[in-house]
């Protein structure tokens, strides 16, 4: 019903631009005009062909200058239709061409077509019996196979086989289709003996398509669920023709779904160096490198592809996506740039396009990427977080040289109204994290302070404000915020192990501290941060090989984190293994960030390198 619903509005789109002229050759100069009188869209399709009907019959009555222009200008409109794959337009136009010209071979040809097409099987029928009965030796025999088609969609078996068996028996350029879907006709219903003899009978006057009728029966056994059996007659096939795209597409699929993967691979990669350009063999070989995670063998295959397709933009992101892996961005870049030019305003190319030049420190061009992203998009909230914190690296290196021009930008972009609360809160937050790495901790708790009383003020975000708090040594608001967190939920681990860390670290009362790290590691007895703290526990405790222990299993989870690691350190220099702790010292300064933590971790190597040093004479 709806595709008949919308037929309307195409014709009149299609008809109420152009004006219908008729030459009469017996009047000189002469012109008449007739129109096709709008059909209002509620009319319907009916009112349409009324109108139709109408302009036929003025034209048959004007005589064969005007039937003849009718119809050729409804033959451009029947044609351009069907292109763009409006079958009903199109199929509707050339029922009235018909009556212009009911004789025509050609147009009735492109009736039939047209109405195969739009599933009018019936009246399709109808059409390819007039071509079997008056067109020519080649037509008749093309029209039989179509007929024999929609018999077989009418489900009229007999009919079906009888005129593919006709063809068959024939001298006609159609008998390989022919015999494939009389074929299948038989495999259909069973019967493989008729199935087969009919391929062999074909292959033995057809010497050109050998390879094929092989190709059909490894195809019915696939269909009958005989992979042995298929993969026989599938590698008899590669044998008569090498480069028979079909046989290794099958033959690969089968090894890929029965665990064979390693003989697809050889399969594929033996056929591409026959032929290497085959466009359907290169896309399921570089599906399986995909599905192995084999990136870089990938590369020139996928390269290919797209030379044979450049307009494929999904093959253009896969490689792209390869190139981002194998750390080659400019390549990406490149890439990405090229689809971006085929689709503008998508949002997922400018948002990796944006963070190629991030990754790269190329800083402009990745907020020119990210700001491009519509507000209507769902990683708009996210590509803002992205320029808030490019904008914060930006001015804290401004810093380093004694410029605010960085500061400034970055104040003025995250002060910006939005519509989501929340996406202002996370870019204010940006500032508080400025604030915290340019050493101004008491700025960054002002912000966060005046935040805390928003709804989406969350978890991570209280810890982040604890964490300032414990920096200025603020120990009473940052035990409010965990003591209020636990008393919301008292199996809180996460806010058990942060006030027990801060206690151990204080020094005041470890043993309290340790009530709460050992609550945190009954409730998450894997998590790396929470055996750190016990092991640090230890330590202060000068249980140093319980410390060694817990620290260790930590540090293995957490190779990156300089606290940890520095707790190792420490430990080693306690057990007086000096070696380790200075390997230790040194690891933790690939990961540190500030200054006084770099002097302090200095300061510390230069101590073991004293306690290492033999006694002098």
């Amino acid at each position: 019903m709806f595709k008949f619903l919308i037929v309307p509005l195409s014709l009149y789109s299609l008809l109420s631009c152009s004006s219908f002229n008729f030459e009469d050759e017996k009047v000189v100069h002469q012109k008449e005009k007739l129109k096709i009188e709008k059909a209002e869209l509620i009319s319907g399709i009916q009112l349409v062909e009324q109108n139709l009907n109408v302009a036929t019959k003025e034209a048959i009555l004007k005589g064969d200058s005007a039937r003849d222009y009718l119809a050729s200008d409804l033959f451009l409109k029947a044609n351009d239709a069907s292109l763009n794959g409006n079958t009903d337009l199109s199929s509707l136009l050339f029922k009235y061409i018909i009556k212009l010209k009911p004789k025509d071979i050609f147009i009735r040809k492109k009736y039939a077509v047209e109405l195969i097409k739009s599933n009018r099987i019936e009246k399709a029928k109808h059409e390819l019996d007039y071509l079997i009965k008056h067109g020519d030796s080649d037509l008749k025999e093309k029209a039989k196979l179509l007929l024999a088609g929609v018999y077989a969609a009418l489900s009229k078996k007999e009919e079906s086989k009888k005129l593919y068996l006709e063809i068959v028996n024939s001298k006609s350029d159609k008998k390989f289709e022919a015999c494939i879907f009389l074929s299948k006709a038989y495999a259909k219903e069973k019967k493989i003996k008729k199935s087969f003899n009919i391929l062999n009978k074909c292959s033995r006057s057809d010497k050109e398509n050998k390879a094929s009728y092989v190709y059909y029966k490894g195809r019915v056994e696939f269909d009958r669920e005989k992979p042995k059996r298929a993969i026989k007659h599938l590698k008899e096939a590669l044998k008569l023709d090498k480069e028979h795209y079909q046989s290794a597409l099958l033959l690969g699929h089968i090894y890929e779904t029965t665990e064979k993967e390693g003989r697809a691979i050889v399969l594929y990669k033996k056929f591409l160096n026959d032929d290497p350009m085959n466009y359907a063999i290169l896309n399921r070989y570089v599906n399986l490198l995909f599905v192995n995670n084999e990136l870089e063998e990938a590369v020139p295959y996928l390269e290919r592809l797209i030379e044979i397709d450049p307009t494929n933009l999904n093959l253009k992101v896969r490689l792209g996506v390869i190139y981002t892996e194998m750390n080659n961005l400019a390549g990406a870049k490149s890439i990405f740039k090229e689809v971006l030019d085929s689709v503008p305003e998508s949002d997922k190319v400018l948002y990796y396009l944006a963070s190629l030049y991030q990754h790269s420190e190329e800083n402009e061009s990745a907020i020119e990427y990210y700001s491009k992203i519509s507000s209507e998009s769902p990683l708009f909230y996210d590509s803002n977080l992205q320029v808030a914190r490019i904008l914060n690296v930006m001015a804290l290196k401004d810093n380093l040289i004694g410029k605010s021009e960085g500061e400034k930008r970055l104040f003025s972009f995250v002060k910006k109204d939005h519509e989501s609360s929340q996406l202002s809160l996370e870019l204010k937050v940006v500032l508080a994290e400025y604030y915290e790495s340019s050493n101004r901790p008491k700025d960054a708790i002002r912000v966060l302070e005046k935040l805390s009383q928003s709804d989406d003020f969350s978890k991570s975000h209280k810890y982040r404000l604890a964490i300032l708090y414990e920096q200025t040594k603020d120990y009473e608001s940052s035990d409010k915020i965990m003591l209020n967190m636990i008393k919301k939920n008292p199996e809180n681990a996460d806010a058990l192990n942060f006030l027990g860390y801060s206690m151990l670290e204080r020094g005041d009362d470890i043993e309290s501290a340790y009530k709460y790290i050992e609550k945190a590691i009954k409730l998450k007895p894997h998590d790396s941060t929470i055996r750190d703290s016990l092991g640090w526990y230890y330590y202060k405790k000068g249980e140093y090989k319980k410390a060694y222990k817990e620290i260790k299993a930590a540090w293995q989870d957490l190779r990156d984190d300089l606290v940890v690691t520095k707790h190792l350190a420490l430990v080693y220099k306690a057990l007086k293994k000096y070696d380790k702790a200075k390997e230790f010292y040194v690891e933790a300064l690939r990961n540190v960030d500030s200054v006084t933590d770099r002097e302090e971790l200095l300061k510390e190597l230069e101590s073991i390198e004293t306690l290492r040093l033999p006694a002098s004479n």
